[in-house]
């Protein structure tokens, strides 16, 4: 089968927004670019061979593209993309994936559950349809660690696994445990394999069928 290779755009960056001292959001400029909600693009930085893939922060409706980007200090693209400033160009390639919210599902109550920047696709999912009935489930380690949650309102609920002060101490797994989960919901998980590999056999013995279980492993 021919595969058609995706041609790679340099995008000037637009504006950092440093979240904490080791994740940043990065908007640069959309180039033309399509995609669906829950895609991913391939990023680096111009005349760098080394890339990686971020889903698409921002959503499908708005004239630029934003990426959650958290510093690896052994990394050879996140940490350059974190001391990325305005004006500096970045080479990004894409779309792809299938992590996506079909037309039929987006008039259904819908569970996403993330760790970490797992959380980037659901800030596109509600940024291109505002008019989802979805709750938000986000598991980190920290406090500081719920990004941006304040653009989600009182959908968004914080799982914190080090630190109190949460809406919950602990695990996104262990909090799972204790919800009901009614049985139309589609959920979608996406973040450490662990979570979803757990999170996955939980939300069967709640009900769920499979095919309305939608997965994406970030690391």
């Amino acid at each position: 089968m021919l595969t058609t290779k995706k041609k790679r755009r340099v995008c000037r960056v637009l504006e950092v927004r440093r979240l904490t001292e080791s994740t940043a959001v990065l908007r640069f400029e959309r180039a033309g670019l399509e995609f669906d909600p829950g895609q991913y693009i391939r990023v680096g930085i111009e005349d760098d061979p080394e890339i990686r893939d971020y889903s698409v922060y921002s959503g499908s409706n708005v004239d630029h593209l934003e990426v959650l980007v958290r510093r690896v200090e052994d990394g050879l693209v996140s940490k350059q993309l974190c001391d990325c400033d305005v004006g500096d160009s970045v080479s990004v390639g894409g779309p792809y994936g299938h992590f996506k919210l079909i037309d039929q599902l987006r008039d259904k109550p819908l569970l996403f559950v993330a760790t970490g920047t797992g959380i980037s696709p659901y800030h596109s999912f509600v940024e291109s349809y505002p008019e989802l009935d979805y709750r938000l489930i986000h598991g980190t380690a920290k406090m500081e660690e719920a990004y941006e949650s304040t653009f989600y309102g009182d959908r968004y609920f914080h799982c914190v696994s080090r630190e109190g002060g949460s809406d919950f101490k602990g695990r996104v797994t262990d909090y799972l445990r204790t919800l009901e989960v009614p049985p139309e919901t589609n959920a979608f998980l996406c973040g450490n394999c662990d979570m979803i590999y757990e999170a996955f056999d939980l939300l069967q013995d709640k009900g769920l069928p499979a095919a309305q279980i939608h997965t994406e492993v970030y690391f």
